[in-house]
Parts: C-alpha cells; structure tokens; sequence
C-alpha cells in the first residue's frame, strides 16, 4: 500500500510535538519510533505526569492509551482538553456506542480501536496534521510504502 509523503509547514524554529500519553512504555516506544523515523519529534509521558507536559510542549497532536477505567479515562480526557489545544486521539480496547457518545462529549477527537499497527497509527495523526495544516502535502516528492 501507498502513503504520499509530507513536510512540516511551521518555521524551522518551530518543533511540533506529537505527546504520547501511556501507561504502557514498551508499546509507546514501538509508536514513538514509527514517528521519528517519519521526522516527528515525539515526547512519551506517563498520564500522571501528562498535563503538566502538555502545558509545557504545547503538541500539535496527542495520543492517548491508558488501562483507566472508563470513567477515569473520561475524567482524565476532559481535563487534558482543557490544555490540549491539538487533537486528541485516543485508544480504546472495545467499541461500545453509549461509552463512544461518552468519549467525544468530553473533547476527543478520535478513538481508534485496539490492537493498533503503529505506521497506521502514523497515518491517522498525519491525517489530522493536514486537516490543521500543521502539516503539508507534497504531491511532487515519490509516494512512500507503508506496509500496511
């Protein structure tokens, strides 16, 4: 399968952060490497630590994939909405309608379902960069496989 490759749009003293908030370190750093080896800067963060780190970094998306229950995982959403200026992506382990309703009243703004493959997992945020223009297409550079 085929993915087109992209460029950032910001200055060159503009880093844009992809947070990764999870409670699983060895999954995180399988996606932070998916990230990097696209040319994103990422920063993992434990959700203890994640809205002070938020604050700080200021990321232009951020994933989330925490064992909360799913009330905490609410709780914990709608106070990272509150300084999360990007989109919020966040990994559930089932899809139940009533808890999804949940989940976007609170302010994210997708949930993917898991197991996830990691480079799909890149094409999902890189979507949402170029939705925020954050990011930009570049039809004229060679399409690049995934293997997805």
């Amino acid at each position: 399968k085929i993915m087109f490759a992209w460029k950032p749009t910001s200055s060159p003293t503009t880093v844009q952060v992809i947070l990764i908030i999870s409670d699983q370190a060895d999954i995180s750093m399988l996606w932070e490497t998916a990230f990097q080896e696209k040319g994103f800067t990422t920063v993992y963060e434990v959700p203890e630590n994640a809205l002070q780190t938020c604050r700080v970094v200021d990321p232009a998306i951020t994933i989330v994939d925490t064992h909360l229950s799913h009330a905490k995982r609410l709780a914990f959403c709608l106070e990272l909405r509150t300084v999360a200026s990007g989109p919020i992506l966040l990994l559930v382990p089932d899809y139940n309608g009533n808890q999804m309703i949940d989940i976007y009243n609170v302010g994210v703004d997708e949930c993917l379902l898991k197991p996830i493959n990691p480079t799909f997992l890149v094409v999902k945020a890189v979507s949402w960069l170029l939705r925020r223009r954050w990011i930009e297409y570049e039809s004229n550079l060679t399409q690049v496989h995934t293997g997805i």
